[in-house]
């Protein structure tokens, strides 16, 4: 996607036309469809402020270059966040982000929308302008640094367009200004910015805690006893929305919050900090706890004989309950996890369901799909963010994990393999997530006749367990020596090679 001039988009009057128009300036290879309320507000914003552009002319030029430089309905990859108009200046020292709006809506809402707009634009730059445009009124709002809505003239906005910052801009790959690691956190990791608030939910994420907490009011009022599941692929952001929902329902009553495997620093952070919040591994669960609400992150990884207790602890209590996990593993569907899948599915009172985006780094997710379903190979993914090596002995592989953890990557070690570094271990990932990741995979690994990834050995279900989860906590790079295992690395090299 390139920036665009917004006068030269304007002059298409049909929804097709504008359209069509719209991906040749941006040189989009995907088709969008803009709907008419879009297409009309940027026309209305145009013509309100074309007038008070013209009046500052200067040296010849026209007023339709001080148009040129936007994004329109630029997205966040991963996390669904889209602006409606975005220039950035070319020295990225400054930013203008302008909204529209078809309908005329409360300023509260105007307001609450720029204000999480400037917190995702305050990574790239401290110099935000940030406008919402409203056609039905044909009315012009300015949203400054101290958080002031007011009602101002086309004027203001002409004269920011006018500037000499904003004559140079970024004129291609906005995703550079934008990584989702910047915004999307991981609480046990980052429980600052997680106690702070300085993060937002995806659309979806909102949308469930909006119908969670509606629930939870609703049974209060009954008399009932919700157990609400909260399902989804690695990545997809159950963590978090349950953290908040611990947040949030803790204002008021008292939340305990079970934890597969074992306490972070990051826990212990947020235990001293959120009153009524208590975190614990659920191993340590003791039915003589006393709370009003009870969380449970990762289910599918608890013991079955915890999970008794669990439910027999919301049956005699009468306790809500929340329960987050991965029911469709890419691993071969274990009993454990099918049971306990099974098990709380038919007392679950309000299933949902994360779909869509996901939350950590699409060609890493796709990669992970593809490792461990071979046959599953997507089109065209750039997995230049992933490294596949190789080492014939273990002095080679010791050289090379040495030179990527020196580099700043993690190094998560498989139970009962290569031991020449010691590593983080299952119990030490839980919770957390990693800018970059690096793995060994030895001799024991292999592919079956139906093109999926197992492993040998007593260790080999911990193993395979181990590596789905390190890979699915990689945020940003990745990278997978292969130890020893010349057939391995063929068919994993290949996947890089489609």
């Amino acid at each position: 996607m390139k920036a665009m001039n917004l006068y030269l988009l304007t002059r298409a009057l049909g929804e097709e036309d504008f359209s069509r128009l719209a991906r040749e300036l941006t040189g989009e290879v995907r088709y969008r469809k803009y709907s008419r309320h879009e297409a009309e507000s940027l026309r209305a914003l145009i013509g309100h402020i074309e007038g008070a552009l013209r009046k500052r002319e200067v040296s010849g030029r026209n007023c339709v270059s001080f148009l040129d430089g936007f994004y329109f309905s630029y997205t966040i990859a991963h996390i669904s966040k889209e602006f409606d108009l975005l220039k950035i200046s070319g020295d990225g020292e400054c930013v203008l982000n302008i909204e529209l709006k078809s309908e005329d809506i409360e300023t509260d809402r105007i307001a609450r929308q720029l204000a999480q707009n400037r917190y995702y634009l305050s990574h790239i730059s401290k110099s935000i302008y940030s406008f919402t445009y409203v056609m039905q009124t044909n009315t012009l709002y300015s949203y400054n640094d101290k958080g002031h809505l007011r009602v101002c003239e086309a004027g203001e906005l002409a004269e920011i367009l006018c500037r000499p910052a904003f004559q140079s801009y970024v004129e291609k790959d906005l995703d550079l200004y934008f990584r989702a690691a910047d915004y999307l956190i991981a609480p046990a990791a980052m429980p600052e910015k997680f106690l702070q608030g300085n993060y937002f939910l995806t659309n979806q994420q909102a949308e469930f805690r909006r119908r969670i907490l509606a629930e939870l009011k609703d049974a209060q009022d009954e008399e009932k006893t919700p157990l609400i599941t909260v399902t989804g692929s690695a990545g997809t952001g159950k963590t978090l929305l349950l953290f908040d929902l611990a947040m949030a329902i803790s204002r008021r009553r008292k939340v305990l919050l079970l934890i597969a495997g074992r306490m972070q620093e990051g826990h212990r952070i947020i235990n001293e900090r959120l009153r009524n919040v208590s975190i614990c591994p659920a191993q340590a669960f003791d039915t003589s706890q006393e709370c009003d609400y009870l969380l449970v992150d990762e289910a599918n990884r608890i013991h079955e004989s915890v999970m008794d207790r669990i439910i027999a602890y919301i049956d005699q209590n009468k306790t809500p309950c929340i329960m987050a996990y991965d029911p469709r593993q890419l691993l071969d569907p274990e009993e454990t996890v099918a049971e306990v899948d099974e098990r709380i599915g038919e007392l679950s009172t309000m299933p949902l369901e994360f779909t869509g985006n996901i939350r950590i780094n699409r060609p890493v997710y796709s990669f992970l799909r593809t490792l461990f379903r071979a046959k599953e190979r997507p089109a065209r993914v750039d997995y230049s963010c992933i490294d596949i090596l190789f080492a014939g002995n273990r002095i080679d592989a010791d050289a090379i994990l040495t030179y990527y953890r020196d580099r700043g990557y993690k190094l998560i070690t498989l139970p009962g393999g290569f031991r020449g570094q010691k590593g983080l271990s299952a119990e030490e990932i839980v919770g957390l997530e990693f800018e970059s990741v690096v793995m060994a995979v030895d001799t024991r690994f292999y592919y079956n006749e139906e093109h999926h990834l197992k492993a040998h050995g007593e260790d080999a279900e911990e193993a395979l367990r181990l590596l789905y989860e390190g890979i699915s906590r990689t945020r940003e790079k990745l990278c997978l020596l292969v130890l020893e295992n010349e057939a391995l690395f063929a068919q994993i090299l290949s996947i890089r090679e489609q």
